[in-house]
């Protein structure tokens, strides 16, 4: 048995059952459901599973041939404020699916409340539901409104923090972890203190507001902007991440991101490879590209 000691104690049991185990999920759960997630401020994503039973219950009530003259669609409810009942949502919409997919990303308004059916519309306009998915809301798109007090930051400050959280006494990675999570941090605080040369910035989000030039006449017009490149995406458990060919962090659920600034023309080529731990160094291959332009 090995142990290995981090910010959280993880006790792992070396054999070959429970690697097997971790291997891969289950193509199906044998049970008719859906589960509906944010992704972004206007997109969420939708993931089901509906099972032969479920259509054959359908079929013995509509008719044999209901799904042949019938068109699949997902409905997407926006519940705002409501207690849903099947009926009293403030309005609809249907996207046409492939049932057979599984999965289908939704793009939606911000800020709002939704739940979604998945089912088919007869043609004579009778939507039949198949399954129904929980309720989710999307994060507003916006900027907070809430502003931090006035603070500053000294050179060093956050390796000061890093030694006061005792991080070194979890071991090497749990200090290297926070120490990356802290530097990010003071980057995204010299950012704002290079653009903005006030003696404080607002919240996480908005730290990269800029100063605007003096002595500017009505006539006069300027523009300012920067910009990062995100890159979020989950592998399987058994995989190891590589972007650019270098190893990066991943979680226990093999989700992973990484982000980096983005400078005027700029070209950045992302190759981003999943590699199996164990089985003869399979591989899965994704590239990103991404160009800024200025004009």
């Amino acid at each position: 048995m090995n142990e290995k000691l981090s910010s959280t104690a993880v006790i792992k049991i070396d054999t070959a059952a429970a690697r097997e185990a971790q291997y891969d999920l289950p193509q199906s759960y044998g049970k008719t459901e859906s589960f509906l997630l944010p992704k972004d401020p206007n997109w969420m994503f939708l993931f089901w599973e509906i099972v032969n039973e479920t259509y054959e219950a359908v079929k013995d009530k509509k008719g044999q041939n209901i799904f042949d003259n019938a068109r699949a669609v997902i409905r997407v409810y926006d519940i705002t404020n409501k207690d849903f009942n099947g009926n009293n949502a403030n309005s609809f919409f249907d996207v046409p699916v492939v049932l057979e997919a599984g999965s289908w990303y939704l793009q939606v308004p911000s800020g709002r409340t939704y739940i979604c059916d998945i089912g088919v519309i007869t043609p004579d306009g009778e939507f039949i539901l198949l399954t129904r998915s929980n309720s989710t809301t999307t994060p507003t798109g916006q900027v907070s409104n809430v502003i931090d007090e006035k603070w500053m930051m000294v050179e060093g400050e956050y390796e000061k923090i890093l030694k006061m959280s005792g991080a070194e006494m979890f071991g090497t990675g749990a200090s290297e972890k926070l120490q990356h999570i802290l530097a990010q941090r003071w980057r995204a605080f010299e950012i704002g203190r290079e653009s903005n040369p006030s003696s404080h910035i607002t919240s996480w989000m908005s730290s990269h507001t800029f100063a605007q030039p003096q002595n500017l006449t009505d006539e006069d017009i300027w523009l300012k902007a920067a910009c990062e490149i995100i890159i979020y995406g989950q592998a399987s458990k058994n995989a190891d991440v590589f972007i650019k060919g270098e190893k990066i962090e991943v979680n226990e659920d093999g989700s992973f991101s990484f982000r980096f600034p983005l400078s005027e023309g700029q070209i950045v080529d992302m190759p981003i490879k999943a590699q199996h731990k164990t089985k003869g160094g399979k591989q899965r291959f994704i590239t990103i590209k991404a160009k800024r332009e200025e004009a």
